[in-house]
């Protein structure tokens, strides 16, 4: 048997009953991920899920010139920080026990308020070959190895944008200078349209989109500001991809609980989203209302059960699962924002022993 099966994937994103349910791995694994697996006895087929799962990922390369970027950034660290495509600067936040537990932003467009100061920054050049010369040669060999293939291009929008601009600041120019927030939206807009256009271009399967936009307690932009704001420049990049490939799946990104603003994605174009978080996110209700029209992706409770339970625990979450969100397709699982402890570890362990044979439908 070869594990990997490119209509497994098809049918599970068209909600119809696939052989087994995908999975989506972490690519390449971390360095504990893999000692876990390799401390089991893993036949070829439970290495091939665990350790390359269903899916690969392919994005634009970033060409930073750092330079360019530093007076932008007062305060950087010179010799600790990254500073991404759009000129936000980034240092790794640790816990006390030396675990990564999240990044610490520094804000290129802090100081900047104005529409002439927009058009005068060094936005990244995204059509540059040397970003996107690659995809063609990248995505044609996932597919020949039995891939499906995610074009990703998250914090598309408002994500990005505040972490440009600093969040506080952004939602006081909602109200307080909202054709400035237009001209930057718009800035991001017209690049992910042409990465859209790449991406598809180049044969992905999958388009990944996605803004942080909500807490676990609710979203951080109402529906209605969503509406006017927003929601036109996702409909602007869904449809590049759409004109290009009709019916491709659009995979949408936020953590927290989404589920208010599930219509407005629906129209938009997402047919599927991640990470379905389930300790905030009624799924159960979410699958009956839109399990025809929306997959859920993700869904492990790696902030709970994974984070602080038991075995048993994990392995009862996994048949509750199977049971209440796999029937009819519409399921991909996958592990996001994990806090890689000596618990969580433990119970990736119990995960690896129990879902494959689970998985199978």
């Amino acid at each position: 048997m070869i594990y990997r099966d490119r209509e497994r994937v098809r049918k599970a994103l068209a909600h119809e009953e696939p052989d087994r349910i995908p999975f989506c791995t972490f690519h390449p694994p971390a360095d504990a991920f893999v000692k876990v697996l390799d401390s089991l006895n893993l036949d070829p087929d439970r290495r091939a899920c665990y350790f390359e799962g269903d899916f690969r990922y392919v994005s634009f390369r970033e060409v930073v010139d750092r330079a360019t970027y530093l007076p932008y950034l007062p305060g950087l660290p010179a010799d600790a920080a990254a500073v991404t495509d759009f000129g936000i600067g980034e240092t790794e936040v640790f816990t006390a026990e030396g675990y990564v537990a999240g990044k610490k932003t520094w804000h290129p467009l802090a100081g900047i308020d104005t529409i002439p100061g927009l058009d005068a920054y060094p936005w990244p050049d995204m059509t540059d070959p040397r970003r996107h010369a690659h995809l063609d040669e990248e995505v044609r060999r996932a597919k020949a190895e039995g891939y499906t293939v995610i074009g990703q291009m998250s914090q598309t929008i408002l994500e990005n944008a505040y972490r440009m601009r600093g969040m506080e600041a952004l939602f006081a120019d909602f109200h307080e200078r909202p054709s400035f927030v237009a001209r930057l939206f718009e800035y991001h807009a017209e690049r992910r349209r042409f990465q859209a256009k790449r991406l598809i271009e180049a044969g992905v399967d999958v388009l990944r989109i996605g803004d942080d936009i909500a807490t676990q307690q609710g979203l951080i932009i109402g529906p209605a500001l969503y509406r006017e704001a927003i929601k036109p420049f996702h409909v602007s990049v869904v449809k590049v991809a759409r004109d290009l490939k009709p019916g491709v799946p659009v995979l949408y990104h936020s953590d927290g609980n989404l589920t208010g603003l599930l219509p407005d994605l629906i129209d938009v174009g997402v047919s599927a989203i991640n990470p379905a978080q389930v300790e905030c996110m009624d799924l159960v209700a979410v699958k009956r209302e839109f399990g025809s029209r929306l997959t859920l992706w993700g869904c492990l409770p790696t902030q709970s059960i994974f984070a602080h339970g038991t075995g048993d625990e994990v392995r009862e979450y996994l048949r509750w699962m199977k049971r209440e969100l796999a029937p009819g397709g519409g399921l991909v699982v996958e592990f996001y924002n994990a806090l890689v402890t000596p618990v969580f570890l433990s119970n990736l362990r119990v995960f690896c022993e129990e879902f494959f044979d689970l998985a199978n439908t």
